[in-house]
């Protein structure tokens, strides 16, 4: 289940924490009414693949401000879905992915 976790930092700072688990060849997907970009947001990916551990990613929500591959940034003018971010999780997008992948110095920079 996808959900939404609100997490407090060690210093006291409150953080939003949008959380999706994905299957390689999936596409993750918040509505921009729900996920508005902010320095205080974060979208946490749990991909499961091949390997017996799953892999996480950490997406600073201001990423989407001027998204590029992998995120995505639709609006879906004159139709009936609702404007939305995205993550195409497709086996040639995991090599860009990689630049949100958590590592220890990752969640000490935002989380620290």
């Amino acid at each position: 289940m996808d959900g939404r976790l609100e997490v407090r930092t060690a210093d006291g700072r409150s953080l939003e924490v949008f959380v999706s688990t994905q299957r390689v060849g999936g596409y993750a997907f918040w509505t921009k009414r729900r996920l508005q970009p902010a320095g205080h947001r974060f979208v946490a990916l749990v991909l499961l693949a091949e390997e017996p551990e799953p892999r996480l990613y950490l997406v600073p929500s201001d990423e989407w401000l001027d998204a590029s591959p992998p995120l995505t940034d639709r609006d879906y003018e004159g139709k009936a879905s609702e404007p939305e971010y995205g993550i195409e999780i497709g086996r040639s997008s995991l090599t860009s992915l990689r630049r949100y992948a958590w590592t220890e110095a990752a969640a000490n920079g935002y989380f620290g």
